[in-house]
């Protein structure tokens, strides 16, 4: 029904319909169509507005921009549960990691419809800077050789470590002495292959 009445609207000439409207044209119940618009209307795809003693239904220009905005923050709610789901089952655990695949996923394709993460480029040279050093850094260090502020640094850091999928292969790890450093990323290597890489690598068959 929904999509009737959706399609009614994008089809009429007028660009603009009643309820009596819609109930006559689709030959249906006002019940059903009022149960309709309350659902387009949660999706922001159609607008309401009174004239007179009657209400209209109309879909306006900035529809498809509303859409795609309402798209893009259910993705981030999405996001989020999954981040939640994640501090609660851990990372390391299966339900974790699927929790924390989802979360990617769904942060990444609501900021890219938003219009993509802020400060991604300073994540990346943050993280370039500490593969570059080679040690633990600490905010101050990397803000000295960068010449940024401290606080553009500490707000890198922290959305690095908030979006570990932005510098795969690697993460940005808080060394837990208000240092930073850079290591591989907790899912990129099984353990058999972590295990593998720590002894002599002249020995593994390629």
């Amino acid at each position: 029904m929904a999509a009737r009445v959706f399609a009614a609207l994008v089809t009429t000439d007028a660009g603009v319909l009643t309820a009596a409207d819609l109930v006559g044209g689709l030959r249906v119940s006002p019940a059903s169509v009022s149960q309709a618009v309350g659902y387009l209307e949660g999706l922001d795809l159609i607008r309401r507005e009174r004239d007179q003693r009657r209400e209209r239904y109309l879909i306006d220009e900035d529809l498809w921009l509303r859409t795609w905005l309402t798209s893009a923050r259910t993705n981030t709610v999405l996001a989020e549960t999954a981040r939640r789901g994640v501090e609660l089952f851990d990372v390391t655990t299966p339900t974790g990691a699927r929790l924390e695949h989802m979360r990617q996923f769904f942060a990444r394709l609501g900021e890219d419809m938003a219009g993509g993460p802020e400060g991604v480029d300073d994540v990346l040279t943050v993280a370039a800077a500490l593969v570059q050093a080679a040690r633990p850094c600490q905010a101050a260090e990397l803000a000295t050789a960068l010449g940024w502020p401290v606080g553009r640094v500490v707000d890198a850091l922290r959305h690095a470590e908030s979006r570990p999928d932005l510098t795969d292969p690697v993460a940005v790890l808080d060394t837990g002495s208000g240092g930073y450093a850079v290591g591989v990323k907790p899912d990129r290597l099984t353990a058999a292959q972590r295990t593998a890489l720590r002894g002599d690598c002249s020995t593994i068959l390629i």
